[in-house]
């Protein structure tokens, strides 16, 4: 309570209107029974008439009395009355208690004096908060870094008088956006949020200590903020910043000080007891692997993103979370917040504070205390038919089917097993769609035979198997130039006759002098790799152009078709963005991208050897997050619910516009032997291109969809959807002036850049080759 002076003091400089009431949140407190005191009060009177004037103290004396006497409900009115006169002995209405004088809101309160205030404001609390608990928590300091979900937290603890001192800590001012979760007037805008609390907390009972630190927590303050007048008793951390996060807990821990954090997206809870357990990691050990000390000279979210995920989880998001994340900066601006969760999360986290004070809660961990997951209506349940699966080619059936065809070699001639191995590993080395490696290469009677492996062709992508029959072409072409290096000449012959079984045959003789051209695209092989990274776009050379046009120029039918106005790129850029969001909007193509294509770590990577591990895809830690939330069937259902999806659009853009040219192989019919053709020719020009140090992308979902749209005609779409789509073929096919026939067969992103730092795995030989009867 302000000394004498202090009273005159402080009335003074509020009745002189040059106080800054902006920044005010203590209430004076009068006790008229001390004449200085008494006359501050009266001049308050005297000099404020616009003073807004509560005074209840009869109805607050007569519910003293029946907290203190309860059982003088049951008798006659006149007894309480009597109590109550009784009570006040011979100080007068005015004189008892006290008056609380609230300068911000220019009111005048008239209320018990703290012990009798303190009992009836918590009579109500009993018994499941006790006398003898009360007045331990009435010791306690609680630390609330945060006044988001912080101020529901402060608020709840003020109610049940949850608290000795309570030290809040803000920097910001409340803006208009806050009001969607914090509980506070419009005309508090641009006002502190730790003058709002501490006001409000004020306006709930005045007898309680606030101590306010305005510029939130630092470096230099965060000492004072956990030790100043005595050490915490718990630290309730919801603030933003996530290196404050990190440097209050170690030092929380340093001290043995318990810290406590609720998320309002699915409740989720930390509690890390660190009195109890003082070697316990910091939350929980998710962020040891990082760090901290380089976070603040970090710049852009994108090198923030992996210090943020970390401490919010990834996979454990809600699906609107996740969806939301996905938004940000597209549709959005920020994390959003809800006021129900923040009420909900506030309410939580006192009960848990109150009894980790109390130490009737010692457990460290994460919870969640999910309402989705607690109550929702009964899940719908989908009756779908079991895809067909077909099981890998065995090696007697291989030789079953080459007896059966009499398919044998007509010369005597067979290279070593250790050439067939190294032809077979150049070959495994080409392309696929999704690194399925569609190929089964099996030797037998002087012959090498060509199989399809189905089992490894019925992604969604790869209608018919289409996409297959390119990658076979791209495995063919490699064993074909990698037989020059042995000075082998390959006679070989397709077998689309034993299509989808069967593919092709090739004999051996050594008659083949390689030529430098065809020695130069064999060292390429091994270097061969696909590049999805967005780098300055740099100009390709029209002679470098020139030569990977030569190239295709062996394979019958093939053309190479450039594209390099950037207004064209762009317009393929959009076609590219609306497909890709159409492989995560349809069902069945989101399941085959997530679980058949997809590898998210590297165990799965090098336990099945297929895949497109996550770590190949060259992408900025936004988008390996991004790429991670969409795993989650619920979040691209609400992502398509909202018309969102923006961001994977933007992938595709940037990655296009950064592009000088785009190429595109057609082919001038759709049979397999095309499809074949076109991916010999793909494969020559992607080793090509990696000789004059040029990185090439596919970029094929476009063609896919136009196929399946077109041709196959079994697109999971409305009808609009399906018109739109045949829109974007036609309009790809002026831009590209194909003529009537032309099949385009495989697209790509060429530019310039360094080699990708990573390389999708390969099946072993054993997987893919076997050796029948000589």
């Amino acid at each position: 309570m302000p000394s004498k002076t202090g009273y005159a003091q402080q009335l003074s400089m509020l009745i002189d209107q040059t106080f800054e009431q902006k920044n005010t949140y203590k209430p004076l407190i009068f006790n008229l029974v001390d004449p200085t005191q008494k006359s501050a009060f009266e001049a308050l009177l005297q000099n404020k008439s616009n003073l807004q004037v509560y005074d209840h103290i009869y109805s607050q004396v007569e519910e003293l009395i029946k907290c203190l006497q309860p059982t003088i409900v049951f008798l006659p009115p006149t007894e309480l009355t009597k109590a109550v006169e009784n009570h006040f002995g011979n100080t007068t209405s005015d004189e008892y208690g006290v008056w609380v004088y609230y300068p911000w809101a220019e009111k005048l309160v008239h209320i018990l004096a703290e012990n009798e205030f303190a009992i009836v404001r918590t009579n109500r609390n009993k018994h499941k908060i006790t006398a003898k608990e009360q007045e331990i928590l009435s010791t306690k300091k609680i630390g609330v870094m945060g006044l988001s979900v912080g101020q529901s937290v402060s608020l709840t603890l003020a109610m049940e008088r949850g608290f000795g001192e309570l030290r809040i800590a803000d920097f910001d001012e409340l803006d208009l956006s806050n009001i969607n979760r914090i509980r506070t007037g419009i005309y508090n805008l641009k006002i502190r949020k730790t003058v709002i609390v501490a006001r409000e907390i004020a306006e709930i009972d005045p007898f309680l200590k606030v101590v306010c630190f305005d510029d939130g927590i630092t470096d230099q303050n965060l000492a004072n903020f956990l030790e100043e007048n005595g050490k915490l008793d718990l630290l309730i951390d919801e603030c933003d910043s996530f290196d404050i996060k990190i440097n209050a807990r170690n030092k929380a821990k340093a001290l043995g000080i318990p810290v406590l954090m609720e998320g309002s997206d699915r409740g989720t809870i930390d509690i890390e007891r660190f009195d109890l357990e003082p070697q316990r990691p910091v939350l929980h050990g998710m962020v040891e692997h990082l760090d901290m000390s380089k976070y603040k000279s970090l710049t852009t979210m994108d090198e923030r993103i992996p210090y943020i995920t970390a401490v919010t989880g990834v996979e454990t998001l809600s699906p609107r979370m996740k969806a939301s994340a996905i938004e940000i900066m597209t549709t959005i601006s920020t994390w959003p917040q809800l006021a129900s969760a923040v009420t909900y999360g506030g309410g939580i986290t006192a009960d848990l504070a109150r009894k980790i004070m109390l130490n009737n809660l010692k457990v460290s961990g994460r919870f969640f205390i999910d309402m989705d997951e607690l109550i929702h209506d009964p899940l719908k349940t989908t009756s779908k038919a079991p895809a067909i699966e077909i099981s890998p080619l065995q090696t007697a059936d291989l030789s079953q089917f080459i007896a059966t065809h009499h398919l044998s070699a007509k010369t005597n001639f067979q290279p070593t097993a250790e050439v067939l191995n190294e032809l077979i590993i150049a070959a495994g080395k080409a392309p696929s769609g999704g690194n399925n490696q569609p190929w089964r290469w099996h030797f037998e009677n002087g012959l090498l035979h060509l199989f399809l492996e189905q089992s490894a062709a019925q992604a969604y992508l790869d209608p018919q198997q289409i996409s297959s029959y390119i990658s076979i072409g791209a495995s063919i072409e490699n064993l074909l130039i990698a037989a020059t290096k042995h000075n082998l000449n390959v006679d070989w012959q397709l077998t689309p006759e034993f299509a989808p079984m069967h593919l092709a045959w090739f004999s051996f003789t050594e008659t083949h002098l390689a030529n430098e051209g065809e020695k130069e695209l064999a060292n390429q092989i091994n270097l061969r790799h696909t590049n999805r990274q967005v780098t300055p776009k740099q100009e390709i050379s029209t002679t470098d152009l020139a030569h990977l046009q030569q190239l295709i120029e062996p394979i019958k039918g093939a053309q190479l078709k450039w594209l390099s106005d950037p207004e064209q790129i762009k317009s393929l850029a959009a076609t590219s963005a609306h497909t890709d969001l159409l492989r995560m909007f349809i069902e069945e193509a989101h399941d085959d991208f997530i679980n058949r294509e997809m590898r998210w770590n590297l165990t799965e990577v090098n336990e099945t050897e297929d895949g497109i591990g996550i770590h190949t895809l060259d992408l900025s830690n936004n988008d390996r997050i991004g790429l991670n939330l969409v795993k989650d069937k619920r979040t691209i259902d609400f992502l398509q619910q909202i018309e969102g999806g923006s961001a994977f659009k933007r992938l595709a853009m940037q990655q296009f516009m950064s592009s000088p040219i785009i190429g595109l192989i057609t082919m001038p019919t759709t049979a397999i032997q095309s499809f074949i053709a076109a991916g010999r020719a793909a494969e020559r020009v992607w080793l090509g291109a990696t000789a004059l140090n040029l990185q090439v992308h596919p970029v094929n979902v476009p063609l896919i969809f136009f196929h399946k749209n077109s041709i196959e005609n079994n697109l999971d779409l409305p009808e609009k959807e399906k018109a739109r789509l045949h829109q974007l073929e036609n309009n790809f096919k002026e831009t590209f002036e194909l003529e009537k026939g032309e099949q385009a067969m495989f697209m790509f992103r060429l530019f310039k850049a360094n080699a990708s730092p990573e390389r999708t795995i390969r099946k072993s030989t054993a997987k893919i080759f076997s050796i029948g009867r000589p």
